[in-house]
């Protein structure tokens, strides 16, 4: 079989001198809850006759909280692009539109063009909505993906309010007949003077006060924040479900004779063990009635199960048992302050990665960010690691698959000490509702790469591993950068890197762009997938490519972005690396093979040489293959009259090689 070298195609050169083109989507200020807002949607730099590019198509992905708004349409369509010529539409926590120019010509758009707006119900409280950059894609006249687009997220943000208004009757926060001055905002003192409130909104308040007999109800998923003291003297109650859990935060100082009652969901479904912690100051092993409670035991790697009515300690993490989902109570007064967490336990010797591992948990009712406040380390490794039903996800600072390194209230984490004497300072400037943005303070992160693994017959399961190619890190295990791969559930795929100590890694920061062997178990034989993300971070120049020995062949990441494979079900040691340079590979010249498409109907024809094809998939933008065939003989006719409006990503497997090529259905 012949060896093709390949050359990374400088394709960006070609648009450097062009001008920054620019989505933007709209902001909206000082919004009352319960109002529907308007979030328009403008462009720059795609307009040819003035330095920018024409395009011929586009698909955008909006990414909102749905316990802040609700998508409710989409509206005030530019004449240049009529919303005959639109597919939108949303899920719930997603917005997803796209446009393709009907006589397939090229369509120059004026700067500062609205093309839409995007209506949202407003429920309360700061909120972002944010492009997903990884599934935005605009098309140029020759159907190439349009490269370095800048993307400006929108926003929404509360009124402040009135002095103060008081609660009379049943109902829902955002009721404002019920409030005597209108729904509270951040600069009102909220009195619950009679009746019941039920949050279903991001509400919010200066003081908040609660009257004997009344009753506050923060439903799952939803939040509630005091900015200043609270006083109950009825009865909070912060429930949770399968959906979620509610949050509340109180930044002032907390009295009254009332009950606060903090539910917590555990479902037990995808790992019979959950990591949890305690938001009171007194509790039990007793609130988890039958259910055993266990502390972990860093010195011996074990588990020890707790007696009944043990102590829960603030700011400790155990593991609960159970076969059923149980909602279990913490009744009593709750963590306000910061949490101390000194002599944790570190036993020189045994295995690298349990080495130093102590079980902390979120001692708060609301979620906490590890960027956030003043977290005090002494001699802690950064990277921490949260069990998320059947596996670990990590973060380690800046990077990571726990998103944003937020961890969700009454949940445990592992910290890893690395000499004795380690101690740590949960603070309560950390705390933050699971429902609000974060907003990084920092630039984003450059040189990044994700890898997702997942069974392309249950892309429910999945795992992540990371790679950040960072000046000054090492190439082993580095105790500021890198995280541990700690085995989840055995039954569901696994990926990680592997360091030049040989440490397994879910994240691996080495100082420069060389290879990096990548390793997977799988648990079942059967076809997977990895999804390449965060591409965007490297300069356009910078190759990336991905090598599979055991079929010695390799795709052009920028290319694919997705790369389909079959296991047996043993583990994929010294099978695939990751490559950040140029490498000789089988890759069958796209010169030798016709790809075209005429409506819904892709054809594939040889100029020369093969007339046959062993695999062809066939992915969308987002990575996701929807055609999937295998021997095939050319000419080949793929009539698909399923398949939507867009551009999609051949990989063409033959005996010669792979060829990638991609082709626009219309």
């Amino acid at each position: 079989m012949k060896k093709v070298l390949i050359v990374i195609l400088a394709l960006l050169v070609s648009f450097a001198s062009h001008a920054q083109i620019t989505i933007t989507l709209g902001n909206a200020l000082l919004q009352n809850p319960g109002t529907d807002v308007h979030l328009p949607v403008s462009v720059k730099g795609l307009n040819g006759a003035t330095g920018g590019i024409g395009i011929t198509g586009m698909e955008l992905h909006v990414s909102y909280i749905n316990t802040s708004v609700v998508y409710d349409t989409t509206l005030n369509f530019s004449t240049m692009m009529p919303v005959s010529q639109w597919f939108f539409g949303a899920n719930g926590v997603d917005y997803g539109t796209n446009w393709l120019e009907p006589s397939g010509a090229r369509l120059n758009i004026p700067d500062n063009t609205v093309l839409f707006d995007i209506v949202f119900h407003y429920l309360g409280g700061t909120t972002e909505l944010n492009f997903d950059s990884t599934r935005c894609l605009l098309v140029d006249s020759a159907f190439n993906i349009i490269p370095g687009v800048h993307f400006v997220n929108g926003r929404i943000t509360p009124s402040l309010g009135s002095g103060e208004s008081r609660w009379n009757g049943t109902g829902s926060w955002n009721t404002a007949s019920n409030w005597s001055n209108g729904i509270p905002g951040d600069s009102t003192n909220a009195i619950i003077e009679t009746g019941n409130v039920t949050v279903f909104s991001t509400a919010i308040s200066n003081a908040l006060t609660i009257n004997p007999g009344c009753v506050i109800n923060i439903s799952p998923g939803f939040s509630l924040t005091a900015n200043r003291n609270y006083t109950n003297n009825g009865r909070l109650n912060l429930l949770s479900d399968a959906t979620g859990t509610g949050s509340f935060i109180v930044i002032g100082s907390v009295s009254g004779s009332g009950v606060n009652n903090f539910h917590r969901y555990l479902d037990f479904t995808s790992n019979p063990g959950c990591f949890i912690s305690s938001p009171i100051t007194a509790a039990t092993t007793s609130v988890f009635g039958s259910n055993p409670a266990e502390s972990y035991t860093e010195s011996s790697a074990s588990w020890m199960t707790l007696p009944a009515g043990n102590n829960l300690d603030s700011g400790k993490g155990y593991r609960v048992s159970g076969s059923v989902p149980a909602t279990f109570t913490y009744t009593g007064p709750f963590t306000t302050g910061d949490v101390q967490m000194g002599n944790l336990s570190y036993t020189a010797g045994g295995n690298s990665v349990t080495r130093g591992l102590n079980l902390l948990g979120n001692p708060y009712p609301s979620a906490i960010q590890l960027e956030q406040g003043t977290w005090n380390r002494t001699n802690l490794d950064k990277s921490i690691y949260v069990l998320d039903g059947y596996k670990y996800v990590c973060w380690n600072g800046s990077i990571g698959s726990l998103k944003d390194g937020i961890i969700p209230a009454m949940q445990g984490f592992f910290v890893k000490a690395n000499a004795a004497g380690a101690s740590l300072t949960i603070p309560a400037g950390a705390r933050l509702h699971d429902n609000q943005p974060f907003y990084k303070t920092t630039e984003a992160v450059s040189n990044v790469i994700s890898m997702r693994i997942e069974n392309i017959a249950d892309t429910n399961h999945f795992d992540e591993a990371f790679v950040h190619v960072l000046s000054g890190s090492t190439t082993g295990f580095d105790n500021e950068h890198d995280a541990y791969l700690i085995p989840g559930n055995s039954s569901y795929p696994h990926i990680c890197t592997k360091a030049s100590d040989q440490s397994l890694l879910s994240i691996n920061t080495q100082p420069d762009f060389t290879e990096v062997p990548v390793e997977f178990t799988v648990g079942s034989a059967g076809s997977y997938k990895i999804t390449f993300g965060n591409i965007e971070t490297f300069n356009s120049n910078q190759a990336l490519y991905f090598e599979d020995k055991s079929t010695n062949s390799a795709i052009n990441i920028r290319n694919t972005g997705v790369f389909v494979f079959s296991s047996d079900g043993s583990s994929g040691t010294g099978r695939f690396v990751l490559h950040f340079q140029e490498v000789g590979i089988n890759e069958y010249s796209t010169n030798n093979l016709f790809v075209w498409s005429t409506g819904h109907t892709i054809y594939i024809s040889a100029k020369t040489g093969i007339l046959h094809i062993d695999q062809l998939d066939i992915m969308n933008m987002t990575g996701q293959c929807v055609i999937s065939s295998a021997n095939l003989n050319l000419p080949a006719t793929i009539q698909q009259d399923n398949l939507s409006n867009g551009l999609y990503i051949l990989k063409i497997k033959t005996r010669d090689g792979i060829c990638v090529q991609k082709v626009l259905v219309r």
